[in-house]
């Protein structure tokens, strides 16, 4: 049985094994700054190379075993020179013998082998990609694409105006760097320089990685019924690679490979791109980007890469586990049931041999109060928060966000259903937490990002709000706290409300409510800004194995300054993170 929607099912597809860009900001110049944990920010020094790497011979002659032997794939070993002239692009050898090598590299760091090679790659120009996209998402049924556009209108994340499937469609072309297609067995690296036709060599090492982890663990089984149990299970196969392409990376930096890495970036830092379509999507799918390898990490350090190659016969089932680490193999998920108690024509959506709900996560929660900061900069959790910042200051290139915040924190099930009545649609979000004092800054934040969206506070009725003329949603939306668990209900009218769910809209005790959201304890804004943001990609929703674009390691592109020296303003600040944010994204695409 299976429901993470067919159509989210398709995303994960094409970007499960794909180069996501990674978002990040620029340095907050914060003396309080500490990386919150996860990958330290370290030379690789000579560690980059496993024990379990084969020597290679003085003439680099071909090993007895074949593809069997770690460090020598089809017919080159991992440190072998490459008669390679980047001036004028990669023809076809030199692509075939760089993907080679560049497959023993993996091997050598990852102790896997790719006994089958390395599948054919293919370079495509980014224009080329983004026309490919359109077909991606050719046969998306009606029924799947009305309840895509419910869960996301439900979430605040795409408004009643947009259309979910052309957003996933946008946001994919932009911030993919390149894709492993496990049904197809071919990597696809996208080129930001189609003049001449370059390659980042990180990103081909991330998409080889995932040909390795196919042939070894079979990936086309690591297919969730959710959204949450997809992001759980790329908590692993992200997470494992990720780790793998930045210890990659660190050598290339430091000049640890016997020949420079091959790069698309010029002497300005190359690479181009735009910020992704929607950013609360891209947030939701880089989670297990940014918190996969600091959670494989730790199981590495404890107890090596067989411990690590066991995780894929029961991989995490929830991104719970990689955004609350402590949680795993410790906190079992709520089974949340949600009766249908529809009325006056409202219908459950059903599918035959697939599950009726989604289960959204901690990824989904805080990519939606995350968004905000970014498309409307205004900030629900603070962004000194998320953006995980090293003691300089610089937001870390191992693991830029995090996704663990007092609105996460707590998080035990949720299931969503979608309602159809005529041409109009509700749903029914049921929320559990670990108890109703963890449900509370959920239910608070989420009446901020009401307000945010335009939503207006009913009378009479506290957690309910109004989508009207001044806002890109068009419909009502009530939160229901009862104990540890939090029922969000939307419909079309707020009349609507109940009879999509039988529930009694919680009444004001006193005031009214305001919707309008309130200022954080942490954000400052004491004034706007006209930066924009530069460059960035697509945050990939799962496709194949793909690859976010970046470009080296996420870096600092600029320091805030502010004019009375009690700290940037948020309206700068919001700037600068746009900014940084759609440059790291162009980073790690790459």
């Amino acid at each position: 049985m299976r429901r993470r929607t067919t159509v989210f099912a398709l995303a994960v597809a094409l970007m499960a094994l794909a180069a996501v860009a990674v978002p990040g900001a620029a340095s907050l110049n914060d003396s309080t700054a500490t990386e919150a944990g996860g990958v330290t920010d370290s030379v690789v020094a000579d560690n980059h190379i496993e024990e379990c790497a084969a020597e290679p011979p003085a003439d680099y002659a071909d090993p007895d075993g074949g593809n069997e032997v770690l460090g020598w794939v089809d017919g080159i070993w991992y440190n072998e020179p490459l008669a390679i002239d980047t001036s004028d692009g990669l023809n076809d050898t030199e692509l075939e013998h760089l993907s080679a090598r560049t497959t023993a590299r993996v091997e050598a760091i990852r102790c896997l082998a790719a006994v089958d090679g390395t599948p054919p790659v293919q370079i495509q120009t980014r224009e080329e990609f983004q026309a490919n996209q359109t077909g991606t998402y050719a046969n998306v049924s009606e029924k799947n694409r009305l309840a895509d556009n419910a869960r996301f209108e439900t979430t605040l994340m795409i408004s009643s105006e947009e259309d979910s499937i052309s957003v996933r469609e946008a946001n994919r072309g932009t911030t993919v760097g390149g894709f492993y297609s496990p049904t197809e067995n071919r990597i696809v690296v996208v080129t930001d320089d189609p003049e001449n036709f370059l390659i980042e060599e990180q990103v081909l090492a991330q998409e080889v990685g995932h040909a390795i982890q196919d042939q070894q663990f079979n990936l086309t089984r690591l297919v969730g019924e959710t959204t949450d149990e997809d992001l759980g299970y790329e908590g692993l196969v992200e997470g494992d690679m990720n780790l793998v392409d930045q210890r990659y990376q660190q050598a290339c930096n430091e000049g640890l490979w016997n020949e420079p890495c091959v790069s698309e970036s010029n002497e300005n830092g190359g690479g181009s791109g735009s910020g992704p379509a929607n950013w609360g999507l891209y947030l939701q799918s880089f989670q297990p980007y940014s918190e996969g390898p600091p959670f494989i990490q730790s199981i590495y350090e404890a107890e090596g890469w067989d411990a690590i190659d066991a995780m894929y016969d029961n991989p995490p089932d929830s991104a719970l586990y990689t955004v609350f680490p402590e949680t795993y193999e410790e906190v079992d998920l709520a089974d949340v049931e949600v009766a249908d108690q529809s009325s006056d024509g409202w219908e459950r959506l059903t599918w035959e041999d697939e599950l009726d709900y989604d289960t959204l996560g901690p990824s989904n929660i805080a990519a939606m109060f995350m968004a905000t900061t970014y498309d409307s900069q205004q900030p629900i959790i603070d962004p000194q928060s998320f953006l995980n910042t090293t003691a300089g200051g610089e937001v870390s290139n191992t693991q830029p966000l995090i996704y663990g915040h007092p609105q996460t924190e707590g998080w035990r099930d949720d299931k969503l259903y979608t309602y159809q009545n005529g041409n109009q649609t509700g749903t029914v979000w049921k929320v559990e937490w670990a108890s109703a004092e963890d449900a509370k800054p959920f239910i608070e934040s989420y009446g901020q990002l009401a307000g945010i969206r335009g939503g207006e506070a009913v009378d009479g009725y506290e957690h309910t709000y109004r989508f009207g003329e001044n806002s890109d949603w068009d419909m009502a939306l009530t939160l229901v706290p009862d104990g540890s668990t939090v029922t969000v209900v939307t419909a079309p009218t707020v009349e609507d409300l109940t009879a999509v769910h039988d529930i009694d809209l919680v009444e004001s005790q006193e005031s009214t409510p305001t919707a309008t959201p309130t200022e954080t304890s942490t954000a400052t804004p004491t004034e706007t800004s006209t930066d924009s943001s530069e460059s960035g990609d697509d945050t990939a929703e799962p496709t194949p194995t793909e690859t976010p674009m970046s470009e080296d390691t996420p870096t600092a592109t600029e320091t805030p300054e502010d004019s009375d020296g009690d700290g940037a303003g948020f309206g700068v600040l919001a700037g600068v993170l746009a900014v940084t944010m759609t440059a790291l994204i162009v980073r790690r695409r790459r």
